[in-house]
């Protein structure tokens, strides 16, 4: 009987494959799946079998359908796609509000999102445009107590101005990082329900819900997602996400004057920018990357400016 139940666990085994199961305290799980039924889902941990109830699964992530198909594998890829279950937009925020951060310069503020563990963000090229020191706010909630979370080693790493998206990184952490993920392929339906986690205003990790209003907006040359959630200044870089909790988009404007008329880039550019981020790698003397600082000038010389008046180049 046991050598018969050992056949059968091998085969189970080799049949499953890698899934992500979060649980409602936010603990997680990989391992391979062997049953995912209604009342419980049992994992292969290699030395033992583990039964969850359902009652206690938040989500279930599928690694199997990852960018692995595109011909990519953990080594060289900066992001993951999954295809989670339906879950709620209240499930949805309490698994990836930790990934979102306040993105914040000298001139202003705005959103920003993890996309891996090692400190890689997303947010508008606005949000940072002409600034060299860059601060990212983490917010970590350890019991009913929300840590802040202040990070200023942050280097650009790629710009792409066109579509308004410049990734980051932290270049020195030791907090805990919750990464989104991406749809392996892109399927949008208008009136398909999607939600918001940014700062407007530099209010935390608000929420807002609503509709995909338009999937194709043309503006510049660039097609845009249209969305009725609310979103203010603050908003900008911060992340769209649909009903299964997939990021589908990147906020980066609104019509202020206009309720419910705002517009967010289609996740497949900054996709498409993480695949090629060597081709939008960032260089302070490139003038194509938005970013240039020239030498300050020499100061006067103490006897020629005496001479003459100094004149201002506009």
């Amino acid at each position: 009987m046991r050598i018969y139940l050992c056949f059968l666990l091998i085969a189970l085994a080799a049949s499953g494959y890698a899934e992500e199961v979060v649980l409602k305290g936010g603990a997680r799980v990989q391992a391979l799946l062997l049953k995912n039924a209604d009342d419980a889902v049992v994992m292969d941990l290699g030395f033992d079998v583990l039964r969850i109830p359902s009652t206690a699964v938040l989500a279930i992530y599928d690694d199997s359908l990852s960018v692995e198909s595109a011909g990519l594998d953990d080594t060289n890829r900066l992001y993951k796609t999954q295809s989670p279950d339906l879950i709620s937009t209240a499930e949805a925020s309490k698994l990836y509000s930790p990934s979102v951060v306040l993105v914040k310069t000298a001139a202003g503020l705005g959103s920003g999102f993890f996309i891996n563990t090692k400190g890689y963000l997303i947010t508008n090229f606005h949000v940072i445009a002409g600034e060299k020191h860059i601060a990212v706010t983490q917010f970590l909630l350890e019991g009913k107590v929300l840590r802040r979370i202040v990070h200023k080693e942050v280097e650009i790493v790629a710009t792409a101005p066109f579509h308004d998206l410049v990734v980051l990184r932290l270049t020195d952490f030791d907090t805990e990082i919750t990464p989104v993920v991406f749809e392996p392929e892109e399927k949008l339906a208008i009136g398909e329900t999607v939600f918001a986690i940014g700062n407007p205003l530099g209010l935390e990790r608000t929420v807002t819900e609503g509709v995909l209003s338009q999937t194709h907006r043309n503006f510049g040359g660039i097609l845009y997602l249209q969305v009725d959630a609310s979103v203010n200044p603050g908003n900008s870089g911060g992340p769209l996400f649909n009903a299964r909790g997939q990021v589908v988009g990147i906020i980066n404007m609104g019509v202020p004057s206009m309720e419910g008329l705002n517009f967010a880039i289609p996740a497949r550019h900054a996709k498409y920018i993480l695949d090629h981020i060597d081709a939008f790698a960032y260089d302070a003397t490139n003038p194509e990357s938005g970013f240039v600082y020239p030498d300050p000038p020499r100061r006067p010389n103490p006897i020629s400016s005496k001479l003459k008046e100094p004149t201002h180049v506009h």
